[in-house]
């Protein structure tokens, strides 16, 4: 079987993958010697349902109308990236991808009824986020790669400035085929270097592979950026179980050996899951650590390696062989009482579950009656109308409708989609943007780049289609005196 690099990037008009839409899709499939196969660039249509930030347009350039002349609805946009990366051997690579890309890759396919997940492992297919390979690099070999410095001279790990320092072009930051072609010319610059490191961090992707290490070990390194620049972005952890009691094949439970063992030992589950996902501030606030429990996912391409294997120990590792062992039998002593209670801070708090239908990916997976609905729906040429149970299905095909093919909804259903979009850029919805936020962040925006020709005209190009958009989707039943006019 044929293996090929599949690079992508997207340029979006906000930084929330589920909230926010793509404006640009850039793809560029190589060879295992990164040589060029194919190459595609996507402009991706907003839905009237939905206002653009503002400041993300300012950073890509793309605005709103330049994104509906160039683009394709979301829908075709869909049905090219699944075949796309659904093709015999593809593996999707992206730099920061599996925080960012490749959630949006993952709401997109199901805001269009598509499996989120098949493209991950279907047809030998994988997915493998490239950023994490570079920050293995500057833990483990930084002499591989020049890095550059912020102003507080800690390393930067952005794309543009990573690139130019190792001497690879890339001409265009933020712009989406810009960006990929710089990735490539990074991951083909350290595979040269190092064809050992390059090869073990790209095994990673491959949760067998994941699976396997972790089963040789108990006590790992583990690379992250979450440790901080202060902790050298990396830790001791202790494998204390996986999560295949509560269902999870892929989900694996440790303890930060660095961390406050003790806290862990004393808290309640309660306050554990609480002040695991404290910021800082808060932390500080209150007086405690963040407590030292990790849940690393197997099929997230965690940098993990095993103790024992490593021949060159990170400095802040050396002289803790003798101290840890003593704390690695407390963390053993306490993992064997309260194992359960640390898994139930994993556990999914099913108050906390998105109720809106456009954000309720992972709130529950589709029944085998739906998963047939939507298979139907697609090889129908959408011709057929499908009969989901679940309830957030239907919403979604309506939505689906609206965003793609709003030219087939009857009258009554052409004026319920106009009263969804007009509802959803003047009400407030948790961070989404509307009407009145967008005005206020324009007036600031404005003032702020007042002499920069080029970005007050962005910012009124979105002034412009937020108004336009407004008046086309404003409720006609309203008296015009009293009216809501944002802009």
């Amino acid at each position: 079987m044929k293996k090929t690099y599949l690079w992508y990037d997207y340029e979006t008009f906000g930084a929330d993958p589920k909230r926010d839409r793509i404006s640009q899709f850039a793809g560029i499939r190589t060879d295992m010697d990164f040589k060029v196969i194919d190459e595609m660039v996507y402009y991706c249509k907003l839905a009237d349902d939905y206002l653009p930030n503002p400041e993300a347009s300012l950073i890509t350039g793309i605005t709103p109308q330049e994104a509906n002349e160039k683009g394709i609805t979301e829908n075709e946009l869909a049905e090219i990236l699944f075949k796309e990366f659904t093709k015999e051997g593809t593996i999707t690579v992206g730099y920061n991808s599996i925080k960012f890309d490749d959630e949006i890759t993952r709401n997109l396919f199901y805001r269009t009824f598509r499996d989120p997940y098949e493209r991950e492992w279907k047809n030998n297919c994988s997915r493998w986020d490239f950023m994490r390979a570079v920050l293995g690099v500057y833990v483990m070999k930084p002499d591989l790669l020049k890095w550059p410095l912020k102003d507080d001279d800690r390393p930067s790990f952005r794309l543009e400035e990573l690139s130019k320092v190792n001497g690879i072009v890339h001409e265009n930051a933020h712009d989406a085929k810009s960006d990929v072609y710089a990735t490539i010319g990074l991951a083909e610059l350290l595979s040269k270097k190092s064809p050992g490191v390059f090869n073990y961090f790209f095994s990673l992707r491959d949760k067998e592979f994941v699976k396997s290490e972790l089963s040789k070990d108990d006590l790992f390194l583990h690379i992250d950026f979450g440790y901080g620049y202060e902790r050298g972005y990396a830790s001791l952890i202790y494998k204390v179980g996986d999560f295949s009691k509560n269902g999870d094949k892929n989900a694996f439970l440790f303890v930060d050996v660095l961390s406050d063992i003790e806290a862990i030992e004393n808290m309640s589950t309660e306050e554990i899951k609480e002040y695991l996902y404290y910021s800082n501030e808060k932390l500080k606030e209150a007086g405690v650590e963040r407590p030292g429990l990790k849940q690393i996912r197997i099929n997230q391409c965690p940098l993990i390696i095993s103790y024992d294997s490593l021949k060159e120990k990170p400095e802040f590792l050396n002289g803790l062989s003798e101290d840890s062992k003593e704390i690695v039998e407390k963390i053993k002593s306490i993992s064997s009482r309260r194992k359960d209670d640390f898994l139930k801070v994993f556990t999914r708090d099913e108050k906390g579950q998105e109720t809106d239908a456009d954000l309720d990916i992972y709130g529950s997976f589709p029944s085998h009656s739906d998963k047939n609905e939507m298979a139907t729906f697609h090889n129908e040429n959408y011709k057929y109308v499908p009969k989901f149970r679940e309830k957030k299905y239907k919403e979604l095909y309506f939505r689906f409708l609206g965003r793609n093919m709003p030219g087939i909804f009857t009258e009554a259903d052409r004026n319920k989609w106009r009263e969804h979009c007009y509802e959803s850029i003047s009400k407030e919805r948790e961070g989404f943007q509307n009407l009145s936020v967008l005005k206020k962040e324009i007036e600031k925006l404005t003032e702020e780049y007042r002499g920069d020709r080029k970005k007050i005209k962005i910012i009124e190009d979105i002034r412009e289609y937020a108004e336009e958009l407004e008046k086309k989707l404003k409720p006609t039943l309203v008296k015009p005196g009293k009216q809501l006019k944002m802009f």
